[in-house]
């Protein structure tokens, strides 16, 4: 699964209401975040492999 940043259209690894592969917490900001299918755009370690 793959959690969308609205704001930035950046896709990271994960889902929204946890944390992102890269480590980013979607609970500080829920309206930010969308659970989505698309491919992952972020190039940080642990969103990227």
């Amino acid at each position: 699964m793959a959690v969308k940043h609205i704001p930035t259209k950046e896709v990271h690894k994960g889902v929204k209401g946890g944390k992102t592969g890269c480590g980013v917490d979607t609970t500080k900001h829920p309206s930010h975040w969308v659970n989505t299918s698309a491919k992952k755009t972020c190039d940080k370690n642990g969103c990227k492999n």
